[in-house]
């Protein structure tokens, strides 16, 4: 066999590999919506896959909650529009007060889940933060950015002010 015959049985050996990684990914780590009332309470103390903007801070900056001036519905208007200008992004549940979305790689498509719970509280909105990878020990810091990116834009973004009831 010359060594231009052997060039398609490696690429297509090459596909072969890449295509049942992907799979198995995706087997390995399915979809499963996290509803408003199942909201993670914390990340696993150590992580290094999760970051959050809660009560149980963790990689987030310190920040326990983002406070913003205008109603939930505006509020949750700008998480949708935010979610949706990032690459690589699906909404898989979405409520009045809560989104969950599910960022992939490019290249191997793993997933890490990013929900957004939004409340009232004293005539303002509150939103906590949650973002982790269902795969691995480590996400590189990808959450962690990921997390202070989105609360770095809520908190530039013009909205309507108004009470949060």
């Amino acid at each position: 066999m010359t060594k231009q015959s052997r060039l398609p049985l490696f690429v297509l050996g090459l596909v072969s590999v890449y295509l049942v990684s992907i799979i198995s990914i995706q087997i390995a780590a399915p979809d499963e919506v996290i509803e408003p009332d199942s909201f993670p309470e914390k990340c696993s103390n150590d992580s290094l896959n999760c970051s959050m903007i809660g009560p149980n801070t963790y990689r987030s900056g310190n920040l326990t909650e983002l406070r913003l001036n205008s109603s939930l519905e505006d509020v949750m208007d700008e998480v949708r529009t935010w979610i949706d200008s990032q690459s690589g992004t699906s909404i898989i549940g979405d409520w009045s007060e809560q989104t969950h979305s599910v960022f992939r790689t490019l290249m191997f498509r793993f997933p890490d889940d990013f929900v957004v719970r939004g409340f009232c509280e004293d005539g303002e909105t509150v939103l906590h933060v949650y973002s982790k990878s269902r795969l691995g020990v480590s996400d590189l810091g990808v959450n962690k950015a990921r997390v202070q990116s989105f609360a770095e834009y809520m908190s530039n973004v013009e909205m309507a002010t108004s009470d949060c009831a």
